[in-house]
Parts: C-alpha cells; structure tokens; sequence
C-alpha cells in the first residue's frame, strides 16, 4: 500500500521511519500538496492537538481510509460518523501508545470479565537511569498542555474534573525504580466502547517534575510568546529513556495487570516513546494490506500483510479489533518483537 503521513512531528517521523522498512508499504511519504493524496492508498494522522482534525478531513474528502494517531476528542469522530460511513472509508482513532496500544489490551481482556468494574492506566517515560531529568520523547506543546488543563476521571460512570497534578503519589516498579504519577485526561473511546464504572488514567514522570514545571510556568516558560525558546532549551538534551504503561483491569473477584516496556538509549534514531508509539499504527496497516497474489509452487504466506483482516467501513475502535482473538495474537506478535510485555492475573 502507498502510505501518507499527515504531521512531521516525532511521532510521524517515527511512523516513517518504520513504514521504510515494512514490506507492506510501496511508497511512503509525508502530506505535504493536497493535490498528491488521489496517489496514496490510506492516510495515517500524526498531528498535534491544535490542528489534529486535518487528517480526518482529508480522509473523508478524498474518500481514504484513516489510521489517526492524533490526539481528537472522540466527539469530533462522532460528529462525522454519517460522512465517513456515506464516504466508504474506515477511521481507526487512538492509534498510539495510550490511547491505542493499551486499548488493545483492555479490549482483550474485556472478553474475560463477566463485567469490568474499573480500568487505571498509567503511562508516561523517564530517564533510564532515573536521574532528575525528564526526556521530552513526543510533542511538546501537547505534553506541556497536558499539565495546564484540568484532569478528569470517571467514577461511578460520571466524568469528575479535578485541578491539575491531582492524585499525585510516588510509587515504585520493578526494573523501573521509583517515580511520580498524577491524573491526566486521557482521551479515550474505552468509556464509549466498554462502558465500566471506573477509568484512571495517570502519567507517569520522574521524581521532581511536579517542582519543576511549577517552577517554570510561574517563571512564564509556558507562555505563548515564551515556548518556542522553552522548547529549544528542554528538547535540545538527549538520554537514556524508558517508556512503560500499567494497565490494570478489574472485575468481580479478579483482577488483571500488564506491563509494557520500551527503552532506548540517548544516540539512537528513536526514542523509547517513539518506538512503542509508532508499532500500533504500522502493525494495522499491514492488516489494511491487500492480500497478496502467489506464483505457483509459492508457499502460502500467512502474515500479518496478507490477511486484509479489517473490512468493517465507518469508525474502528482499537478495543473492537482486540475481540478477534487469532487476530489480537497475531498483533501482539508483531509487538513483542520490538517491546516487553508481561501479564498477571489475580483472583481475590
């Protein structure tokens, strides 16, 4: 398939970078004409908040599948829900790390539980050798955002909005070490999709960042006039990262945990969060893939490329594709291949 990648930024060179390799992609490129997209088979949305709404509109004008990685209010899919079904296209939202990645694995899981009571997720990366440092691995001005807005969490079915940095606790992981997490408002379609009573979403920072972005908004750092220096002098250092999420799901009298691990060190080409950001949006791409023609004598080729496995039309949540359990294996196979991934089931 010919891929075009709407967003330059570093989740989309990441994207790029893992499309030049995969062997189902025949051209790959970045959005740069309107009038280049008639030559592209899907587009993959890697924008930053503010302008995140162009890939779909794109897509649903040009009549061309979307696999988003942009961070866009579900509200937004909802709206043109009619359109992208008129139009014959598919719209695969939250295609990332989280949402997207963890998604995957709430939307297995799902199909083991009578009824889930609560989903916490925590996410975020830190510097592998836990120093006080924090590397900026994916776009600036939404994580900076991410921490000037209002957290908001669901409980008892009712989203509750609370100030920033709220829920704030150190805790300590295995292999990881000790860090601080807080609650965020993580856009998701699990509340849509699954319906459970509870979701926590926290991020994930290193000890000392709560101070330290306090200390740089009272300072002025995150004004407007401001952040393009403040971003030049917080990007500009390179370390060894980790990027992990805890997705723990929780039931009547059992309880399951999974870990997601991904590292990199200062001098590679990806970061840790742009490793594990840009598995879930290539690995579906190759399920978009056209089944390939065989030669005679050619042995069947059984790969995640071949099977076009994905031929519902309108919008497509991560969580519904997990239900296909041959297919969640086959993805979850791809994924290890770059990642670590463990799981834990509790009864109580």
């Amino acid at each position: 398939m010919a891929a075009l990648i709407v967003g330059k930024g570093s989740v989309g060179q990441a994207i790029f970078h893992r499309l030049k390799k995969s062997k189902a992609t025949k051209k790959v490129a970045f959005f740069s004409n309107e009038k280049d997209v008639k030559n592209y088979d899907v587009l993959i949305g890697a924008l930053p908040s503010e302008v995140a709404e162009k890939g779909l509109k794109l897509a649903l004008k040009h009549k061309k599948d979307l696999i988003d990685v942009s961070a866009l209010p579900i509200s937004f899919y909802f709206k043109h829900r009619k359109e992208i079904l008129e139009k014959g296209i598919k719209v695969i939202p939250g295609c990332g790390f989280s949402p997207g990645l963890v998604n995957l694995i709430v939307g297995f899981e799902s199909q083991n539980f009578e009824r889930i009571n609560s989903i916490k997720i925590s996410a975020g990366t830190l510097p592998k050798d836990n120093q006080l440092f924090f590397p900026f691995t994916w776009c600036f001005e939404d994580l900076i955002e991410q921490h000037l807005y209002p957290a908001k969490i669901i409980k008892n079915k009712k989203k509750i909005s609370l100030p920033p940095f709220s829920g704030y606790k150190r805790e300590r992981v295995k292999g990881v070490g000790e860090y601080e997490s807080y609650f965020v408002e993580e856009w998701s379609t699990l509340f849509y999709s699954l319906k459970p009573k509870d979701i926590i979403f926290r991020v994930i920072r290193p000890i000392g960042f709560f101070h330290f972005f306090q200390y740089l908004k009272n300072y002025g750092f995150f004004k407007k006039e401001n952040l393009s220096f403040t971003k030049k002098i917080l990007t500009s250092k390179k370390t060894d990262n980790v990027t992990l999420a805890l997705v723990e799901i929780s039931g009547v009298k059992k309880k399951v945990i999974w870990k997601i691990f991904s590292e990199a060190e200062r001098n590679e080409k990806l970061n840790s969060m742009q490793k594990i950001t840009a598995l879930l949006p290539v690995t579906i791409l190759n399920l978009l893939s056209p089944n390939s023609r065989k030669g005679r004598g050619e042995r069947r080729d059984l790969s995640l490329r071949s099977q076009n496995k994905i031929k519902n039309k309108g919008i497509i949540f991560i969580e519904e594709i997990a239900k296909d359990k041959r297919l969640f294996g086959a993805i979850l196979k791809e994924l290890k291949k770059e990642i670590e991934m463990s799981r834990k089931m509790s009864y109580y």
